[in-house]
């Protein structure tokens, strides 16, 4: 049995807004959290790995709910452009030339700078999502990955994710999904059988809904309604659990009707500023019960994965959209990349708190920086104040992967020059 200990920390636990421990312990054995205590730690030594958590606070590890992994490649490649032709003239051509070994390359280099800023898990959906899979062993980072039904692929497409969801279904890192890419890019019959494969196998769904005024009017001329009733009259909201990312242009009709679901809308703030695609309703929906998590899209849209400046950016957006300097605060904020997320994916009780019988994703985030003090208010120093530079320390399922600093899994230098050589080798087939 592997155990470690962290000590001389404050710790967020996320369980409740005022429940903050102000100098403690939390002790992990092997995957899960074991104890959570304030003060000092005065059981037995001997086999502990030990982290001084001084001058850190400890918070659960934070989970980005939505992204496109390997598309780290693609990071600045069609620069300018509208959601559609970047799409169809950049994005689409590129990703049609990639092999596994390159989607793999991609994915390690966004492993890389996810752990650096103090993600522990994502929600992905990507094509050759086994390549992914290996990634996240090898990365020891925890992946929900979907492979995307997409076209007039979809028939294989979906056996693709029976069979991947039957390879990794006991795996304590790789989660499967069922990945419709969006009802404008799917027939009825195909979101059907989606919904229908998600219920038979107990899978959640991860989907685009209502990114763009574009994709609002091909579901409306097509089928002369909105984006998320498209998915709800194909059957994908129905006895599932829905990851739905963007909800931009979803209206007060279809806010009230997604709340009676097991649905989370995914809040990308950065790639929706960034492609003109508008500002999501987040306020409006979490007052009207639907949960709401974040993600940063990927890196080609964004231009980075980094959560912590994402959640920064949210709270800002939804402040200023709403003309109200108290719209989604700092710890409303932190929850989206925890508690929300971890009910997103379908582990609300095992992720998004440092809580005994807890699964053991926990982050150190370094408070000795300028920039970080006076620490007046804990919350809105991670939220506002924090880059994602500060993340010390970073555990993954009770395993160390970066200590001080330093990554413990990973060869930085190498997944760096890889990617590299991966995305010249691409342009240039």
């Amino acid at each position: 049995m592997s155990k470690i200990l962290i000590e001389n920390v404050k710790i967020i636990t996320m369980e409740k807004q005022d429940e903050i421990i102000s100098r403690g312990y939390v002790l992990i054995e092997d995957s899960l959290i074991n104890l959570v205590e304030e003060g000092e730690y005065t059981g037995e030594r001997e086999g502990l790995e030990i982290i001084d958590g001084k001058g850190c606070v400890a918070l659960p590890g934070l989970i980005n709910c939505h992204t496109h992994i390997p598309m780290t490649l693609l990071r600045g490649y069609g620069e300018g452009l509208p959601l559609m032709r970047w799409l169809n003239e950049k994005i689409w051509p590129f990703e049609m030339k990639l092999n596994s070994e390159d989607i793999y390359a991609g994915a390690l280099l966004g492993m890389i700078e996810m752990v650096k800023s103090g993600t522990t898990s994502f929600v992905d959906m990507y094509f050759m999502e086994d390549a992914i899979a290996k990634a996240c062993k090898n990365a020891n980072l925890r992946g929900f990955l979907g492979s995307p039904m997409i076209g007039d692929f979809w028939k294989q497409q979906i056996d693709e994710s029976i069979a991947l969801f039957g390879k990794y279904k006991d795996d304590e890192l790789v989660n499967v999904l069922i990945a419709p890419h969006s009802p404008y890019t799917l027939s009825m019959e195909a979101l059907k059988q989606a919904g229908e494969v998600a219920r038979k196998y107990n899978i959640p769904i991860h989907i685009h809904i209502a990114e763009t005024m574009d994709e609002v009017k091909i579901i409306s001329d097509k089928y002369n309604t909105t984006p998320a009733k498209v998915c709800e009259e194909a059957g994908i909201f129905e006895n599932n659990r829905t990851i739905a990312a963007h909800c931009v242009h979803f209206n007060d009709e279809d806010i009230d009707m997604v709340s009676k679901y097991d649905f989370t809308a995914v809040y990308n703030p950065q790639s929706n500023m960034k492609l003109a695609s508008g500002i999501a309703p987040v306020v409006k929906m979490i007052n009207k019960g639907v949960n709401v998590a974040i993600g940063t899209d990927g890196a080609s849209s964004n231009n980075n994965l980094n959560l912590i400046e994402e959640m920064q950016t949210a709270s800002y957006l939804q402040k200023l959209s709403n003309n109200d300097a108290t719209a989604l605060s700092a710890y409303e904020t932190l929850k989206l990349a925890t508690v929300n997320a971890a009910k997103a994916v379908g582990m609300e009780d095992r992720l998004g708190k440092i809580k005994k019988g807890y699964l053991a994703d926990i982050i150190l985030i370094d408070f000795g920086k300028p920039h970080m003090n006076p620490p007046t208010d804990v919350y809105s120093n991670i939220v506002f104040s924090a880059q994602g530079g500060d993340v010390r320390t970073v555990i993954v399922n009770g395993k160390v992967v970066m200590k001080d600093y330093i990554l413990l899994s990973l060869d930085e230098k190498e997944i760096i020059e890889r990617a590299n050589r991966v995305f010249v080798d691409v342009i240039n087939r």
